[in-house]
């Protein structure tokens, strides 16, 4: 029971765990998670995240179609909406989006880079490093092989957003993944207008106020 479309809940449960490294407000890592109830706007998960050692953090995340009532959550945990929709400000203490796009579009190959450029951050094992090129990059992506999520984005110029998503799904599609996400709410991709590029998804991801 997952709400998420274009995933199945196979995909959105291995799309979130490999999500959680990341350690954005709404995705940290997994150490356990559930369905608790289904509604007519969606359904609500319950989380349990590795936040600071030794401690687990509660979470509780409503993915809904449209946001008629909140009053379902638990009086303690945190609180995440994921919705198409927006929410009023005053109820919002953080805000990201997740971006995605479908493997079936036309796409523009990048090269692999094996030595990633000094002042970019190391790739992890499971990443891919893609590029416009070795020399004079106009982008550079580490594409998660697992979810086909961007976990790392960086564009010598808005107009090559493009290029970049364009290399991560025919990257993904050789892979053999359906759909590329971008996810934010953390720092380094907050600040990139992904607008500039059409999703075939997009959802609001909020950290509720209360």
């Amino acid at each position: 029971m997952v709400c998420l479309e274009p995933y199945t809940p196979d995909e959105f449960s291995l799309w979130y765990k490999h999500l959680g490294r990341l350690r954005l407000f709404w995705a940290k890592p997994v150490v356990e998670m559930f369905p608790l109830y289904k509604l007519a706007e969606g359904c609500v998960l319950k989380i349990r995240w590795a936040a600071e050692k030794p401690r687990l953090e509660e979470a509780y995340v409503a993915i809904l179609r449209k946001v008629k009532r909140l009053d379902f959550f638990p009086v303690r945990g945190v609180k995440i909406v994921i919705t198409p929709g927006e929410l009023d400000k005053g109820l919002v203490q953080q805000r990201g989006g997740i971006y995605i796009y479908s493997t079936s579009r036309p796409c523009a190959t990048g090269i692999y880079l094996e030595k990633v450029p000094e002042g970019h951050p190391e790739p992890l094992n499971d990443h891919i490093v893609l590029a416009s090129g070795v020399e004079e990059l106009s982008y550079l992506l580490y594409l998660n092989k697992w979810n086909f999520n961007v976990d790392y984005l960086w564009l010598a110029s808005p107009d090559f957003l493009d290029k970049a998503v364009e290399s991560a799904l025919c990257e993904a599609r050789r892979h053999g993944g359906r759909y590329v996400s971008v996810a934010t709410g953390g720092v380094q991709l907050d600040n990139i207008d992904l607008t500039k590029y059409k999703y075939d998804y997009f959802y609001n991801v909020y950290r509720l106020a209360f």
